[in-house]
């Protein structure tokens, strides 16, 4: 190893470790991580927990990862379930089955497919496909697509988590310049054009440019303002 440079923490089975700066933090089987953790790379291909925070130019996870703490990431891709306890930021987030975000996600691009559970989700490009019970507090970004559809490729995952009866996303508040809604109960949406598919039940619509309705959702009331 080159003076300077750093090392990369690896688990393989079961094991555990501290926290530190690293090149790459890999884990394979089952692994804690107990502190703060800084590296390029953060790869997990099994079951990992950290205590603390991560900080890291990528993440890749097959499985279940759980963070008790904050995850800052350029790119993350995620699939099978994970949990954070603090908040996301990143460029691009990319999720494949069930996501809990207890904090607030900002990223540029984010896309979802599965289940979430989000505190405040602040994207440029929204697009979630829903598969089961989501629920965002509040959803704001330039381009927001939620649509529900059939889970193929996800099925091997969704076979193991706790699934709400039906399709369906809840959220607060939805501001966004373009939207387009399916399937989705909310308090309020605003935004320039928004079309509201089949399934939605809105209590009021704010919009600027346009609105499409579809007639087998309901809106309690909507205005050009």
């Amino acid at each position: 190893m080159a003076i300077g440079s750093k090392r990369n923490l690896s688990i393989s089975g079961i094991g555990s470790c501290n926290g530190g700066n690293f090149q790459v933090a890999k884990i394979e089987g089952l692994g804690r991580i107990d502190g703060d953790v800084t590296c390029t790379d953060f790869n997990v291909n099994g079951r990992a927990e950290v205590n603390g925070n991560i900080s890291t130019e990528t993440t890749e996870m097959k499985g279940t990862l759980t963070i008790q703490g904050d995850l800052k990431s350029k790119r993350a891709r995620i699939y099978g379930r994970a949990k954070i306890e603090g908040h996301f930021a990143g460029e691009n987030l990319e999720i494949n089955g069930y996501t809990s975000i207890t904090g607030n996600c900002e990223a540029e691009k984010f896309t979802a497919n599965g289940r979430l559970q989000v505190g405040t989700l602040n994207a440029d490009t929204i697009l979630i496909t829903l598969h089961g019970y989501c629920k965002i507090g509040e959803i704001g970004g330039e381009r927001i697509q939620i649509r529900k559809q059939a889970g193929i490729d996800l099925a091997r995952w969704l076979k193991i988590l706790p699934l709400a009866i039906g399709n369906q996303l809840t959220a607060q508040t939805i501001e966004g310049d373009h939207i387009y809604l399916e399937y989705t109960t909310a308090d309020v949406v605003r935004g320039q054009q928004i079309t509201i598919g089949p399934g939605c039940e809105i209590g009021r619509i704010e919009y600027t440019s346009k609105l499409v309705q579809d007639k087998r959702s309901k809106v309690k009331h909507s205005e050009k303002v």
